[in-house]
């Protein structure tokens, strides 16, 4: 009934060190609190009333009496006994959502950032850049497993680390039945992508815990461009096994099984690539626009040359966390996200920045033999038909999921959270704000809103989701829009409405959101069911079912099947599309970030509110993203006009 996929604790053997800091407030955090069925209700349906008619919101409420007076007390009850014997009642569960889900990771779950360029101009070529921020990688990699990364803090706490154990070594495994999590704590070497061929290069020096010298990383480098580069295209694309990671998972199961089974050389393979530190791919492309550099870090570029896929699309290895280097030095990460956050991945990626630009210069060695025989080796595939075949479906696939999917960038530079602040209105909620009015402003509707909140300052914390679209939201959405409305109703409107976002985004930090509590129960409740179905069971009725037998048998189910419950009502299904998913990261090394759109009419807004500047990326498969930035930037002008007009 309960999750059993998902990293295994008993991998953990990194940052056990009496003096350490990494991990030394773990035992003191607070457990995630378990919401009362009651007020998880409660909050569900003030969430969806923003989207419902009257008539639909009295059949939501119907449903929901259903569940409280039904089943929801039973597997409420089975919760709070699970809860008692984990660390986090939610951890588990969120592991299983990301490898039970059978989709593809690309342009879904994996995310990506794009670094700022390195201030040095002499370091930005290909091969110096990559060998900075590999070592500066690496480094911070041992800082956690020599447990001395300074812990993250919140108004000066320390937060969970738990999320760090699982950056480095660590590799997403395909599955029938569900994916696994490897986790190499030992791990030695990196795996090195060029024109989708694969290398591996050990990174520590033999014998010792030693990053190896900058000059030997550089020439091993530029050994492996060299080599990558004489390869006819064709060839290349023939061993362009990272493809398949690009794939359904079951799918991507089935070629792996086929793989190993094909030859001696595929399965010691596979374990060198999960068992390395992390991926890096070096791209033979130079991305000049800063959408065109974001898209090749989501996704990678198509480019078919004689019938031929040349483009980056077929470099990379989306099951692992990945550095990417362009040639022009245009430089970013991508993130497998079952483990991890973007709190996490985003700290992360700005202290490999700040590491890679603080290395004393140096200059290329020019001598392009590797440095040690030992140290570098590419990997050779053996590949059947099958396979073979399997590559040219997964690329057309690929493909055509990059050929829908959008990406714009804004860069709103008329003011950033100095303004904002100045004209009394916290910075998020009004981003927030503006965000929903922009999209009424373009669509004449509200559209459904989802912003991630970090739950590190509990024991193994992921995150938790904040509605924006309250009641308040909408209203203002729809008066802004409004030209009868005058400019003081537009402004009071607004500090109501971020009020309201405050005041939510304070309950959601503090554990009480109905989103991960409710989502646990539905996993429980499909659970049950399929036991049920499977079994011929008939469920047991009314409450007492539950109070008079035994509350762990799957038979204790106290509706039948016909009744309209929570999890089969439209509402649920309803609040579960997210158009608008909005996430706010404010990191100072990174040009932009993001990931792929959470519905085929959703967009997904990576933004950043600084001092002086707004920036974002918007991702969408609707083909309407220019027209959503666009109403964005007109959105943040108007709203300053309105403001000032006061």
């Amino acid at each position: 009934m309960f999750p059993r996929n998902g990293p295994d604790p008993s991998a953990r053997s990194w940052g056990h060190h009496d003096s350490g800091i990494t991990f030394a407030a773990q035992r003191k955090l607070p457990k995630l609190p378990l919401p009362s069925l009651e007020s998880s209700c409660k909050r569900y349906l003030e969430a969806l009333k923003p989207l419902q008619a009257a008539e639909e919101q009295k059949a939501s409420a119907a449903a929901v009496q259903n569940f409280l007076h039904g089943e929801g007390p039973i597997l409420q009850a089975q919760l709070k006994e699970y809860d008692n014997s984990h660390a986090n009642y939610f951890e588990h569960f969120c592991y299983e959502s990301f490898l039970g889900d059978d989709s593809p990771v690309v342009l879904n779950s994996n995310a990506f950032c794009a670094f700022h360029d390195d201030p040095h101009p002499s370091r930005n070529g290909q091969i110096t850049r990559a060998a900075s921020l590999v070592r500066s990688a690496v480094a911070f990699s041992q800082a956690i497993r020599e447990d001395r990364l300074p812990p993250d803090e919140v108004r000066g706490m320390p937060i969970c680390m738990n999320q760090y154990w699982w950056l480095f070594g660590v590799a997403r495994v395909p599955g029938d039945d569900g994916g696994r999590i490897r986790l190499d704590p030992d791990a030695r070497h990196i795996i090195v992508m060029c024109r989708g061929q694969i290398y591996r290069l050990g990174v520590l020096e033999e014998g010792s815990n030693q990053i190896i010298d900058i000059h030997d990383l550089e020439r091993s480098l530029q050994y492996i461009v060299n080599d990558a580069q004489n390869i006819p295209a064709a060839d290349a694309f023939k061993k362009s096994v990272g493809l398949l990671t690009t794939e359904n998972q079951k799918v991507w199961s089935c070629c792996r099984e086929s793989l190993v089974h094909a030859g001696l050389k595929n399965g010691p393979n596979f374990a060198i690539i999960d068992s390395s530190l992390f991926v890096l791919c070096l791209d033979d492309n130079s991305p000049e626009t800063m959408p065109d550099v974001c898209k090749n870090m989501i996704s990678g570029t198509n480019l078919v040359e004689n019938g031929v896929q040349v483009g980056t699309c077929m470099n990379r290895w989306y099951d692992k966390l990945a550095l990417i280097v362009c040639r022009n030095g245009a430089a970013g990460m991508n993130f497998e996200h079952t483990c991890t956050d973007g709190s996490a991945d985003i700290r992360m990626a700005c202290d490999i920045y700040e590491g890679s630009i603080s290395h004393p210069e140096h200059t290329t060695n020019k001598n392009n033999a590797p440095s040690s025989d030992s140290r570098l080796q590419k990997l050779d595939w053996e590949i059947p038909s099958e396979i073979d075949a399997a590559l040219h479906l997964a690329e057309a696939k690929l493909v055509n999921r990059i050929e829908r999917h959008q990406l714009e960038t804004l860069d709103f530079r008329d003011y950033g959270k100095g303004w904002i602040k100045s004209a009394g209105f916290p910075p998020d909620a009004f981003f927030q704000m503006a965000l929903h009015a922009a999209y009424h402003s373009a669509y004449s509707r509200v559209g459904n809103g989802f912003e991630p909140i970090q739950m590190r300052e509990y024991l193994h914390g992921r995150t938790d989701v904040i509605r924006p679209l309250t009641p308040e939201a909408a209203a203002f959405a729809r008066i802004f829009s409004d030209e009868k409305a005058s400019p003081a109703e537009k402004i009071e409107a607004m500090h109501r409405a971020t009020d309201a976002h405050v005041a939510l985004s304070k309950d959601c930090a503090k554990g009480l959101s109905h989103h991960r509590h409710l989502y646990v129960l539905q996993q429980l409740w499909k659970r049950r069911r399929a036991f049920l179905e499977a079994n011929a069971l008939q469920p047991i009725t009314g409450v007492d079912a539950h109070i008079n037998g035994d509350s762990s048998s799957p038979n204790q189910l106290p509706t039948t099947t016909t009744t309209t419950t929570i999890f089969t009502d439209p509402g649920w299904a309803r609040l579960g599309t997210t158009i608008l998913m909005g996430s706010n990261v404010d990191n100072p090394c990174l040009d932009y970030a993001g990931f792929g759109p959470p519905a085929d009419d959703g967009f997904t807004i990576c933004y950043f509110t600084r001092q002086d500047q707004m920036a974002m990326s918007v991702c969408c498969r609707n083909g309407q993203a220019k027209r959503l930035v666009d109403a964005i930037g007109r959105t943040f002008r108007e709203l300053k006009t309105l403001v000032e007009g006061m």
